[in-house]
């Protein structure tokens, strides 16, 4: 497998395993601490970290897929 294709799967999992911990403080604050201020503004920050993380991680994606196709184009071309 490409180098750069094998970082991909790893920004996937580190994205699932925010998404995981997002899920599991919206479990808590869920569960009866509404009114703790701490609590939302913590859970209102992970979901503004986890939408950016995946807006730059699907941009990357779609940037290196792109790169590649261009490099995989003009290997074929030299062959």
């Amino acid at each position: 497998m490409d180098p750069l294709e094998s970082q991909l799967p790893r920004s996937r999992v580190a994205l699932q395993s925010l998404e995981r911990a997002l899920a599991r403080l919206e479990g808590v604050v869920a569960r009866g601490h509404h009114g703790d201020l701490f609590l939302a503004q913590q859970l209102q920050a992970m979901k503004a970290d986890y939408a950016r993380l995946d807006e730059t991680s699907r941009a990357v994606e779609e940037r290196l897929d792109a790169t590649i196709g261009r490099l995989r184009s003009l290997l074929e071309e030299e062959d």
